[in-house]
Order: structure tokens, then C-alpha cells, then sequence
């Protein structure tokens, strides 16, 4: 059996085998490139965060993470169908025009995206594991503490390492 980080190591490997037919899949039960690449992005953290211990068959794994992610957008699509803002009542043109990025601004935020994505796999497994658990799944310190039998100062520096790796890499975006 592989240990967590080896299983996560292969996991990963599977998710980019993967990743062009996760974006197809995604892309066509979503009906969005741009919101295709979100999901799978966002496939990409869970994965990298994830704490499941062995999985039979990775890509089929990675397609259930994929479609799950699908059908949550799609409830917030629904949900926000729903919510009627003021100024949408006024003049829909300006609201939607306003709120729909620019080639560039795709560009950059792709570009940025990505850079993100480097600064996470340069992190140490674990402080990648501890940063995932804090910023992206909101875990409490003493909760990381439980799942990786860290202490509070070893998450702490395993925080700050992940923080400034990432803030030293987006640093060229800003």
C-alpha cells in the first residue's frame, strides 16, 4: 500500500494524465470552457488536498470530483437565477457589460491561476497539505493539528512557508 503521500504523488499524476478530459468533461456537462477550467482547477485543490487514503481507479475518482464540482455550480446557477439585483432591474446592458471580464483580464487571471498553481507544487508536501487544509477547506488550527499530529507551532511554520511562497511567486502579478 502507498503511503499518503505516495498515493497523493499518484493521484496527482492520474489528475494531469487526466486534466484535457476532465476539461472536455467538464466543459460539456457544464456548457462553459471558461467555468470548465474553474472546475477543474478547483478539481486540482481538492485533489491536492485531498486526505482520502487509497483509491481504486484515479481517474474515475477524479471524474466523480469533477462532476460533483458540475452539479454544485449548477445549484448556484439555479439559486442565483433567483436573486433579482436592483441595478440588473434598471439597466440590465451596463450591469451585464460590467460585470464580464476582458480578454486581458482572462489573460491575467489565467496567468495568475497558473502561478498559483506552481507556487503550490513547490511547496513541501506537507506544508502544501497544512495550507490546503487552513485557506481552502477553513480548518481550525486544532482541527489541521488532529488530521496531521502537527503542533501549533509546526502548522504555524508550515503556514508561513506556504504564505510566502505564494505571495513571493503572485508578487509579479500585482
Amino acid at each position: 500500500m502507498l503511503s499518503p503521500t505516495g498515493f497523493r504523488n499518484s493521484l496527482l499524476a492520474d489528475f494531469e494524465q487526466e486534466r484535457e478530459s476532465l476539461l472536455r468533461l467538464a466543459a460539456r456537462k457544464i456548457g462553459d470552457a471558461e467555468e470548465a477550467h474553474d472546475i477543474v482547477q478547483d478539481a486540482f485543490v481538492r485533489v491536492a488536498g485531498a486526505s482520502v487514503q487509497s483509491v481504486e481507479d484515479g481517474p474515475a475518482y477524479l471524474r466523480t470530483i469533477v462532476i460533483n464540482l458540475v452539479r454544485d455550480r449548477m445549484r448556484r446557477r439555479k439559486v442565483a437565477g433567483h436573486v433579482v439585483d436592483s441595478q440588473q432591474e434598471t439597466n440590465p446592458i451596463e450591469w451585464a457589460a460590467s460585470d464580464t471580464p476582458s480578454p486581458e483580464q482572462i489573460i491575467y487571471h489565467r496567468q495568475r491561476l497558473g502561478a498559483f498553481e506552481q507556487a503550490l507544487k513547490s511547496l513541501s508536501p506537507r506544508s502544501r497539505e497544512v495550507f490546503i487544509l487552513r485557506k481552502l477547506h477553513g480548518k481550525s488550527h486544532d482541527e489541521i493539528a488532529s488530521v496531521t499530529g502537527l503542533s501549533q507551532s509546526a502548522i504555524e511554520k508550515h503556514l508561513y512557508r506556504a504564505l510566502t511562497a505564494c505571495r513571493d511567486i503572485l508578487k509579479n502579478f500585482d
